[in-house]
C-alpha cells in the first residue's frame, strides 16, 4: 500500500511541476500581432522558431485595429493563406497547446496574410500523435445479450411495481 501511495505522490509531483512550468508567450512579443514591421513576411515564422513550445504553454495573440486570427488545417492553407478555420475576433484570447504537432494562424482580414501576418506554431516534436484505433463495432451477440438483459429488468421493474 504505501508503495502505491509514494507512486501516487511521484506522478502527482511531476504533474505539478509539468503545469508550473507551462509559459504563456505573447505572439510577437512586444510587436504584438500585427501586419510586420516594413512588411518582413518571415517576421512570424522567426519569432517562433527562437522557441521551444511545449504542451500546456498558452500563445497570446494581442493586437489593435482590424486583425483576426484563423487557425488553418494544415501547411498548404496555411503557405496559401487559406482563410478558412476557426476564427478568434477578440484580441488577447488565449490559445491553449494541448498535444504535439503544428498548429498553424494566419490573419483572415485582407492581404494581411499574405503580408506575412502568419506564424506555425510548433509544438513539441512537432509531428502529431497517431489517431486512435477506431473501436470495434459491438457484435450482434453483444447487442442480443445487452437486449435480454435489459428485457428482463424490464420485466421484473414491473413485476415490483404491480405487487
Amino acid at each position: 500500500m504505501m508503495g502505491m501511495v509514494g507512486l501516487f505522490i511521484i506522478v502527482r509531483v511531476g504533474l505539478l511541476h509539468g503545469i508550473d512550468g507551462a509559459s504563456k508567450y505573447t505572439v510577437g512579443d512586444s510587436v504584438g500581432w500585427t501586419v510586420p514591421p516594413n512588411n518582413s513576411v518571415g517576421f512570424y515564422e522567426d519569432w517562433s522558431s527562437n522557441i521551444t513550445f511545449q504542451i500546456g504553454d498558452t500563445l497570446v495573440f494581442n493586437w489593435t485595429g482590424t486583425h483576426t486570427t484563423t487557425e488553418v488545417a494544415n501547411a498548404e492553407y496555411y503557405k496559401n493563406c487559406t482563410k478558412t478555420g476557426i476564427v478568434i475576433q477578440t484580441s488577447g484570447v488565449n490559445v491553449p497547446l494541448s498535444t504535439n504537432g503544428t498548429r498553424y494562424f494566419v490573419c483572415s482580414v485582407g492581404t494581411h496574410c499574405q503580408q506575412g501576418m502568419k506564424v506555425a506554431i510548433r509544438i513539441g516534436d512537432g509531428v502529431a500523435p497517431p489517431p486512435f484505433p477506431p473501436s470495434a463495432a459491438p457484435s450482434l451477440t453483444t447487442i442480443g445479450s445487452f437486449t435480454a438483459g435489459l428485457s428482463s429488468l424490464l420485466f421484473l421493474s414491473h413485476i415490483i411495481f404491480v405487487l
